[in-house]
């Protein structure tokens, strides 16, 4: 498809389904170059906003936040909202598990929404509404990381990342992948019987660049160099990576093969895109849509809480993303003033191995719960492998029966493979481990 084409084709559906991107797009061009202390007065305000909107139509807001609503009402400098945010309580996954009901806003349902879904490498997905300004926004800090590399809306790409097995989910996905101009690699299926369809698909797609898992792209290139095929001749301008930590062991065999630099883009479900990488190599905070803190307000590193300022249907304020990292002063030679990330640690993306032999990407565990998401029936899971002895673990709703049982030990044998030998078992809580956002598999 021409680029042209596909972008005006995505902006218009974008428009037809509600999203504003083009506006947030003009809004986030506005801001790319402004002084860091213009940044903070719109940083400051939008952040208000959030908090003055939670507090008059999110009943767990009103609850949790009562002693601080005069000050909230009262907020002003840059200085008094970030004095007011160190003190905020923390929100938790386990208060969104638990409070999903008190945490959507009273008038969501006048909202233009969409579902969206975490990426569940704590243990559980979350699902919840998400206004269209906000997905808007973060369409476009997307579009503008990409533009700033040479990259424009609508080009043909190769997006390596997790695709569900089922029937009518891969059918829609296809649908998908039609509008944004873009070849699929899904990171689940993507091994050595299966590179050269996959490579044979991506070349005559003629992509621009690749987006996705660091892992998956990482073994992409891997086995092009392992083939002899050299992916310089697709001439990309640039890959985007993200969802995952970008270790510099995969940047250099990536940009090797590819001859072209990896992006690193940092964002989650709940918090938005919360940070880009420049053209001089740096990790710039997207301020004007996002705040971001220390759990430990001491510190320039450890937890990052994450707030998407643009998320109105279901406030995620302060947020324990589970992410750890660490603050970069200074200022950028490439002209951003947004504040700098000297590193992101903690998503994993290290492969899996199971009890049959297969190497599976560390993603595909979480895909096997994302269709029950939605049925609110699991609240945590966790593999734990030892020896050759695999083990699920599940901690249940109310609600949840034989059937729901049966459906999910189907899900693990069609992502694991039909010979795979596991048991379940349904306990009443999982012990917390070291770093346990990505301990939904667990090699003892």
């Amino acid at each position: 498809m021409n680029a042209w084409v596909a972008n005006k084709l995505y902006l218009g559906l974008q428009a037809l389904r509600g999203e504003p991107v083009a506006a947030a797009l003009a809004d986030v061009y506005r801001t790319e170059f402004m002084p860091l202390e213009q940044l903070r007065v719109i940083q400051a305000e939008r952040m208000k906003e959030q908090l003055q909107f939670a507090v008059r139509n999110v009943r767990y807001y009103q609850e949790v936040y009562a002693p601080y609503a005069s000050w909230i009402e009262k907020l002003g400098t840059w200085e008094d909202v970030q004095a007011l945010m160190a003190v905020l309580p923390v929100v938790e996954k386990e208060d969104v598990l638990k409070k999903a009901e008190r945490l959507t806003a009273q008038n969501a349902g006048r909202m233009r929404t969409h579902p969206d879904k975490t990426s569940g490498s704590t243990g559980t997905p979350i699902i919840f509404p998400c206004d269209q300004q906000a997905w808007a926004y973060r369409h476009a800090l997307t579009i503008r990381t990409m533009k700033m590399h040479g990259v424009d809306n609508g080009e043909p790409y190769v997006l390596l990342f997790g695709l569900h097995w089922g029937k009518l989910g891969r059918y829609q996905v296809r649908l998908r992948d039609w509008v944004f101009n873009r070849v699929r690699v899904s990171a689940f299926d993507l091994g050595k019987e299966t590179f050269e369809g996959y490579y044979q698909r991506v070349k005559l797609h003629k992509p621009t660049y690749f987006m996705g898992y660091p892992s998956s792209t990482y073994d992409f290139c891997f086995l092009a160099r392992e083939r002899g095929i050299d992916l310089r001749e697709l001439h990309l301008k640039a890959l985007f990576l993200t969802s995952e930590p970008l270790f510099e062991y995969q940047r250099r065999l990536i940009e090797e093969v590819t001859g072209t630099r990896c992006v690193n883009i940092y964002g989650s479900a709940e918090g938005g895109l919360n940070a880009f990488e420049c053209p001089e190599g740096n990790l710039h905070v997207t301020i004007e849509a996002s705040w971001m803190r220390m759990r430990n307000i001491s510190s320039s590193t450890g937890e990052f809480l994450v707030t998407d300022v643009m998320l109105r249907a279901f406030p995620m304020i302060n947020y324990g993303i589970g992410d750890e990292g660490e603050f970069k002063e200074g200022r950028c030679d490439c002209g951003r003033s947004h504040p700098m990330l000297a590193s992101i640690n903690g998503r994993s993306g290290e492969p899996i191995v199971l009890p049959n032999g297969r190497r599976i990407n560390s993603h595909l565990p979480v895909y096997i719960f994302k269709p029950f998401a939605r049925l609110r029936i699991v609240q945590r899971f966790r593999f734990v492998l030892q020896g050759g002895d695999l083990k699920l673990y599940l901690v249940v709703s109310e609600g949840f029966n034989t059937e729901h049982l049966q459906m999910i030990e189907r899900e693990v044998r069609t992502a694991f493979g039909e010979d795979i030998l596991f048991s379940t078992h349904i306990v009443s809580n999982l012990d917390p481990l070291p770093n346990a956002k990505h301990k939904t598999f667990v090699v003892l």
